[in-house]
């Protein structure tokens, strides 16, 4: 049984994450998670509900789609994504491996960022960076 394949209320998401489904499943076309999923949905109760179960099983921020996208990527690319998504992510075990992993093309988050002029995302990002630096 596959998580979140379509957009779900959190409840629901949460449900089927309890009765195992699975939340490393992969759609066959992208190669993308539920996270990716709900990351590029702009599925803010989705994503708390996947983060809150993969936090205690492993990162699943690293899990790249068939384009190398990390759900961090796929916040980038979108610059309706919300600030209460960025901050899941960013809080997340692993975030700040994950802002340095680089996708197909060579671009970390920020870069992408950059090129889809998402300025929410660029901001968070350097704050986020600027935060682990020190």
């Amino acid at each position: 049984m596959t998580v979140c394949s379509c957009v779900c209320l959190g409840r629901l998401c949460t449900m089927l994450i309890r009765r195992g489904g699975r939340v490393d499943a992969r759609d066959s076309l992208l190669s993308e998670t539920p996270l990716h999923k709900a990351v590029r949905s702009n599925a803010i109760d989705n994503v708390s509900a996947l983060l809150a179960f993969v936090a205690r099983r492993s990162s699943h921020l690293h899990v790249a789609d068939v384009a190398g996208n990390t759900a961090l990527h796929k916040a980038a690319a979108l610059p309706g994504t919300d600030l209460a998504i960025w901050n899941m992510l960013l809080a997340a075990d692993g975030a700040a491996a994950a802002v340095k992993k680089v996708n197909a093309e060579g671009e970390t988050a920020l870069q992408v960022a950059q090129r889809a002029k998402n300025s929410l995302g660029q901001s968070v990002l350097r704050a986020f960076d600027a935060q682990i630096s020190n």
